[in-house]
């Protein structure tokens, strides 16, 4: 298994590539993370399918997608070296009792099945421009309910760096959410927000960040440390 995904070269995720590469080289795995240009959200993340399918036809074997903010605690090998499955995901599970597939951790098997999977979900997000890339491939799943053997991954492997989980000790993959870089940033630049700034007062967004950059400060030291 080789761990892949993508990043735009702008700063931000720049940064994200360097402290994923340490935490990988840390614990011992190969990885083909492919650098392009940076675009709007939506351009980059309807990517996803497509370097999925261009790493599975190059490599031949089975792949672990990440996204490029994760961070990972240890070496894989033993969660999914013997994985008898065609791919293996997280499901969210939602208060209103539905459930949402989370594609920032996922495992592809390479066979045939696989294969027409990741195809069908690059058509469903051409066919489906409302869809973000998560929901396109649970769409895509869907459509191959019976063909496709599915192992449900637990949220240690795909840990929000600050959310608390009743059912998870420890993260093994930890995601870092540089998406805050950008929509928190924008947020703070409101009137509303610069206005409470001005009075003194908390303003949500800049604790989001704060958080990140004290979380991310830490992993850097943990690598830097051993």
């Amino acid at each position: 298994m080789i761990i892949i995904g993508y990043y735009t070269t702008d700063p931000v995720y720049q940064d994200c590539f360097d402290l994923l590469v340490k935490s990988l080289e840390r614990v011992g795995h190969r990885y083909d993370f492919k650098a392009i240009p940076p675009a709007d959200w939506k351009s980059v993340t309807d990517l996803k399918p497509r370097i999925v399918l261009e790493k599975l036809q190059q490599y031949r074997e089975p792949v672990l997608y990440l996204d490029v903010d994760a961070f990972v605690h240890e070496n894989l090998d033993k969660y999914f070296a013997d994985k008898q499955c065609d791919i293996a995901v997280n499901y969210l599970q939602k208060k209103t009792g539905e459930e949402e597939l989370l594609s920032g951790t996922v495992y592809f098997a390479f066979n045939e099945t696989v294969i027409s999977l990741v195809q069908a979900w690059m058509r469903t997000g051409k066919e489906n421009t409302a869809l973000n890339d998560q929901q396109s491939l649970q769409l895509a799943v869907e459509q191959f309910e019976g063909e496709l053997t599915v192992y449900r991954l637990s949220a240690a492997f795909t840990y929000i760096f600050d959310r608390v989980y009743d059912e998870v000790k420890r993260p093994i993959i930890e995601h870092l959410q540089a998406s805050r870089e950008i929509y928190c940033r924008r947020k703070m630049k409101t009137l509303k927000n610069r206005f409470k700034r001005l009075l003194g007062l908390t303003v949500n967004k800049d604790e989001l960040l704060k958080r990140r950059h004290q979380r991310v400060a830490e992993l850097n030291q943990l690598c830097a440390d051993e």
